[in-house]
């Protein structure tokens, strides 16, 4: 692996069976269980059961590998460890994700898709991180404000104690697909500072349309902008209950936000470019009957895309953009299916008609008397 420095932007490379290539980074990931492989030349690989190994040109999954495969070498014992560790894999490999390891196995960038996320793992592997235009206290900015664009903030909360990360995303809505612009990351800002940085960023985005998770200490954010910065382009869940700024995350909401980002990602409706963002879909997985992030990982970045995601499915995105969550989703695709229906032809019966055109572009027809 090698580093190359052009201007300020860090081209990092790693080794490939066609040279060296660029990619975006190395993520650690957490599994409860992986599989412990010994070689013919009493070498060991350790693996999650998602690794894919390249085996005659094709993936293969390190959960298919049997006692006698060739992944580079032959595997002489396969032993599973049932004991958590955590994994390391390189980002976004160029040139189709494939690398050499030290030993001198290659292998796909088993990254992406491990594990049962909301996310399905093609759709992991299509997003293509990008560098920032811009980097500004914790703030990754992709692209700046256009005008007469619409845009939308989502924010969740944290204490601020170095521990769960307080976020936001800002996805422009005047675009299809939808696309992330900007997005901050901070477990050191306290929550009564954190207004400030939102109103900042919401004002410059056209005066954003700003949703606060107000759970916890989301209310002391949400409270502060509204009520003593006076950022009124805020989502406020009722207007007569106490307490209603910003939007209360309950199982109805993630689970209906859930399903609606899953969609939204998959059906290439949202356009996901930030490096930590990808990294956090592609381990928030489902636990019980929800989803999360898997041990080790977190998830406050796409718990905005939740949020965001539950919003564009909600009565008042319509209102406020004319568009339903079922034209955003179907409306190409029922388009498709009719297109493939081959039309009814014209059958000649035999009788003659007289057809004549009236006003309004309507067509009469006339048949003979003696039919009737």
């Amino acid at each position: 692996m090698e580093n190359s420095n052009k201007s300020s932007t860090i081209n990092m490379q790693i080794l490939t069976p066609s040279g060296f290539q660029s990619f975006d980074g190395v993520a650690r990931y957490w599994h409860d269980k992986s599989l412990k492989f010994i070689l013919d030349d009493n070498s060991v690989i350790e693996c999650a059961y998602g690794h894919r190994f390249i085996i005659d040109n094709k993936q293969v999954f390190a959960s298919d590998v049997v006692i006698g495969s060739n992944i580079g070498k032959i595997v002489k014992d396969i032993i599973e460890v049932t004991e958590g560790n955590y994994f390391y894999d390189p980002v976004n490999v160029r040139n189709g994700k494939i690398y050499n390891h030290d030993n001198g196995l290659i292998s796909h960038n088993t990254f992406f898709g491990t594990g049962n996320t909301l996310i399905s793992a093609d759709a992991l592997m299509n997003m293509k991180a990008v560098n920032p235009i811009a980097d500004l206290d914790n703030v990754k900015v992709y692209e700046e404000p256009k005008v007469n664009h619409d845009y939308i903030m989502t924010v969740d909360v944290a204490k601020g104690r170095g521990q769960d990360y307080s976020t936001f995303n800002i996805i422009d809505i005047s675009t299809t697909p939808f696309k992330q612009v900007a997005c901050y990351r901070s477990n050191m800002i306290s929550p009564i500072l954190f207004p400030d940085i939102i109103h900042k960023w919401a004002k410059r985005y056209n005066e954003a349309y700003v949703i606060i998770e107000s759970n916890d200490a989301g209310s002391v954010v949400a409270n502060g902008l509204y009520y003593d910065i006076e950022y009124e382009n805020m989502h406020v869940e009722s207007m007569i209950k106490a307490g209603a700024i910003g939007m209360t995350m309950n199982r109805k909401v993630k689970r209906i936000g859930c399903s609606n980002l899953k969609d939204l990602i998959e059906e290439k409706r949202l356009h996901i470019v930030d490096l930590d963002t990808i990294s956090e879909c592609s381990t928030f997985e489902a636990r019980r009957d929800s989803f999360e992030a898997s041990d080790g990982n977190h998830d406050d970045l796409v718990m905005n895309l939740v949020m965001f995601a539950w919003y564009v499915g909600s009565e008042a995105f319509a209102n406020q953009t004319d568009v339903t969550m079922k034209q955003l989703l179907y409306e190409e695709k029922m388009k498709a299916i009719e297109d493939e229906i081959v039309p009814v032809g014209i059958i000649d019966d035999g009788i003659e008609r007289e057809e004549r055109e009236v006003s309004g572009g309507d067509v009469w027809v006339s048949y003979p008397t003696e039919m009737f």
